[in-house]
């Protein structure tokens, strides 16, 4: 005679499961879509494939300040698609300017940038890179306008930072303290945070335990970053990150990976690290700024022979084909899933 299960049987079955849910619960896994190298080639079927991998919040850096969209989309319209896979944005990379010669006007570009990403529901608005002032007196005016502009993402309820590359570990010229410091400690705790890059950090021979150690209450975004996949090297103590992150009492972090790291890219990486630092160094200018517009007709520099020509491209940020595009897609979302594992499986990981 086939039992029945009793009601008894059933209920503990459901406490069962609802135990093994609360010990487990679905870590919050973050992804910085740079990661996903031409995902706007094919947008949906990215986030699909990062929801899939088990990811849960993201850091976009798609958005263009100039039209106002990301990726073709309105800021809205590009969260609700987020959302449609379980994504929830709540950080945006968006390179603008930060010019002390015209602040007013800096401001205001930044205004209208905040306006949309508050739209879009997003926590964190990240500079992601600035070639700084070469030195002390240029570099405290670009942090009192890093200020204003975190004051002006406040008035929404927003958060403004800034994210390092290797060239803030360098010495200011003239000083013996390193950009990062300086930046840290000349900004309003109040009105500007910085985005730790643990790749980035450890590229310029620093420990980002000690950075988080040292600055607790400023670092309060990580970007997880190994050579390629997180945990694969083997050269940094993800463990001890975020133990620390932790105890300092926050929780948001993004992977973020470049294209897979071979010895002749590194040596790329490295020199291109190097130009930028040197550049900075020497007083601009910034590769990434927009060209001025050609001469007027009849201006000299248009005459016959005596043409403008275009800038070569920066190594590393070459056009590239469709089917590269297709290729680098494929590899970057495999690579990405593999990080999820790792962190999913990691038992320092919250």
């Amino acid at each position: 005679m086939k039992k029945i299960p009793t009601l008894s049987y059933v209920f503990s079955l459901v406490l069962f499961s609802t135990v093994l849910i609360s010990c487990n619960p679905r870590k919050q896994l973050g992804i910085a879509t740079y990661s996903v190298k031409g995902i706007e080639s094919d947008i949906e079927g990215s986030f699909r494939s990062l929801a899939e991998a088990g990811y849960v919040v993201m850091e976009i850096s798609n958005y263009n300040p100039s039209e106002g969209k990301v990726a073709g989309y309105s800021p809205v319209d590009y969260a609700a698609l987020a959302e449609k896979y379980g994504l929830d944005i709540i950080s945006s990379h968006t390179n603008a300017a930060l010019n002390v010669s015209d602040p007013e006007t800096t401001i205001a570009a930044w205004g209208r940038i905040f306006d949309d990403h508050k739209a879009m529901g997003c926590k964190y608005v990240v500079l992601p890179m600035n070639f700084w002032s070469n030195n002390a007196e240029g570099l405290k005016a670009e942090c009192d306008l890093m200020n204003r502009i975190g004051e002006e993402a406040g008035k929404r309820d927003l958060k403004f930072g800034y994210h390092n590359h290797s060239m803030e570990f360098v010495n200011i010229p003239g000083t013996d303290r390193k950009y990062l410091d300086f930046l840290i400690e000349n900004t309003d705790p109040d009105k500007v945070f910085f985005e730790l890059d643990v790749f980035w950090t450890m590229f310029g021979k620093q420990d980002p335990v000690e950075y988080l150690k040292t600055y607790p209450d400023r670092i309060k975004v990580l970007h997880i970053k190994d050579d390629y996949v997180i945990g694969e090297s083997g050269n940094i103590d993800f463990a001890a990150i975020f133990d620390q992150f932790y105890r300092n009492g926050y929780k948001d972090w993004f992977v973020e990976m470049e294209e897979k790291m071979t010895p002749e890219s590194r040596a790329m990486t490295e020199g291109l690290m190097q130009m930028f630092t040197d550049i900075m160094l020497k007083g601009g200018p910034n590769p990434f700024a927009p060209q001025p517009p050609a001469a007027e007709q009849g201006d000299s520099l248009q005459q016959e022979g005596n043409e403008q020509q275009a800038p070569p491209p920066i190594p590393g940020f070459e056009p590239q084909t469709p089917e590269v595009i297709a290729m680098k897609l494929k590899e970057s979302l495999e690579g990405i899933s593999q990080s999820a594992e790792y962190l999913k499986n990691a038992d320092f990981v919250k």
